[in-house]
């Protein structure tokens, strides 16, 4: 047995976690391969087209120096740079393979796997810790995910680093009164304002976490009201710090203050429109032309104006596309093209459905 931040592990704990993680890594490693020689024998260089062309584009920009601007007139606000960065750095250390880049995905889904073994031993105790590792190690989703060109591997990634550490400020040893603020809370707090800031980089919609975080740091009781105060001040100020390089390049850039991206306005109407389906069609954006009439902040603007017009016109219609896409979030299988049927959606929805 040992010793570690307060608590007795066990060798056999840590090699047993040892395992799961290398099963983990061959796995998305095997994956990587598989996907790689299928788009190349498809004759196209990613699995789900769109989002990942834009991702890789952009990544290249970067790498080369450019711009980080993307499509024709350009558009600068498009992407936060969270993942477009890590591509990047893959492009500059193994070069422009996107082979690479999957199999550093690979590890980054690996890694996920061992942050939900912390959080599960944190609130729950090492054998959960294990089995939950053990079951995003091969979740067929989870594997398959990990090593496409798209966000969701860093974000789920990120998304843990903010749950370990607010788990971590809130799992304090049990006292009579509530503890002492301590130096390690602060530092925690401070810690957890700046993951959730690049994570924001990552996925713009993670900013509501900043106040769901003060929220929950103001329900608990481990220290007094007036220091939980002081630790969301310190959480808000680093998602403050985190986010402001962003911000002001893009006030440069565009003449505002955007601290996330100038997409959610497209993407609010591509879910609230006439012809809406609850399914993902941005083709509308090619063929309105507003980007080319509008500067990219006005076009976001009128995008959004359009969503929350619908959606006050049409209260049933709205209703019903939230649950139907309340029902693709919630789907057991993939619902892209070409997965959501067959041998791919039998084998996830049944993994899921099992052990989901």
């Amino acid at each position: 047995m040992i010793l570690g931040k307060g608590r007795v592990v066990s060798l056999r704990f840590l090699c047993n976690l040892k395992f799961v993680l290398i099963v983990a890594l061959l796995v998305r490693i095997l994956m990587a391969f598989a996907v790689d020689r299928y788009v190349q024998n498809a004759g196209r260089q990613f699995l789900i087209e769109g989002d990942a062309n834009g991702y890789w584009e952009l990544a290249q920009r970067i790498a080369s120096g450019q711009d980080y601007c993307i499509h024709q007139p350009p558009r600068y606000v498009l992407r936060t740079p969270g993942f477009p960065l890590l591509l990047a750095a893959s492009i500059k250390v193994l070069g422009p393979s996107i082979l690479a880049a999957r199999l550093v995905l690979a590890f980054i889904g690996a890694a996920a796997c061992w942050l939900t073994c912390i959080l599960a031993r944190q609130w729950i105790g090492q054998r959960a810790g294990l089995v939950a590792a053990g079951i995003m190690a091969i979740s067929p989703l989870h594997v398959g995910n990990s090593v496409l060109i798209l966000s969701e591997t860093l974000f789920s990634f990120s998304l843990l680093c903010c749950l370990v550490l607010i788990s971590g400020l809130l799992r304090q040893p049990a006292t009579p009164a509530p503890i002492k603020v301590s130096g390690k809370m602060l530092l925690t707090a401070i810690a957890l304002g700046v993951v959730t800031g690049l994570t924001v980089l990552v996925r713009p919609g993670w900013i509501l976490w900043s106040g769901v975080s003060c929220l929950i740091v103001m329900l608990s009781g481990i220290v007094k009201p007036g220091v939980r105060l002081w630790l969301c001040g310190l959480m808000l100020l680093g998602c403050f710090t985190a986010l402001l390089p962003w911000a002001y390049r893009n006030y440069t850039v565009c003449g505002h203050w955007v601290f996330t991206s100038l997409w959610s306005g497209p993407s609010l109407y591509d879910g609230l429109h006439p012809a809406a389906t609850g399914a993902s069609d941005m083709t509308f954006v090619d063929q309105q032309h507003v980007f080319e009439q509008m500067n990219e902040y006005d076009a976001n603007a009128h995008y959004k104006r359009l969503a929350f017009a619908f959606a006050w016109d049409n209260k049933l219609r709205t209703l019903q596309l939230a649950f139907i896409k309340m029902g693709r979030y919630l789907s057991p299988g993939p619902n892209a093209d070409g997965f959501s049927r067959g041998p791919v959606y039998l084998t996830t929805a049944g993994f899921n459905l099992l052990f989901g």
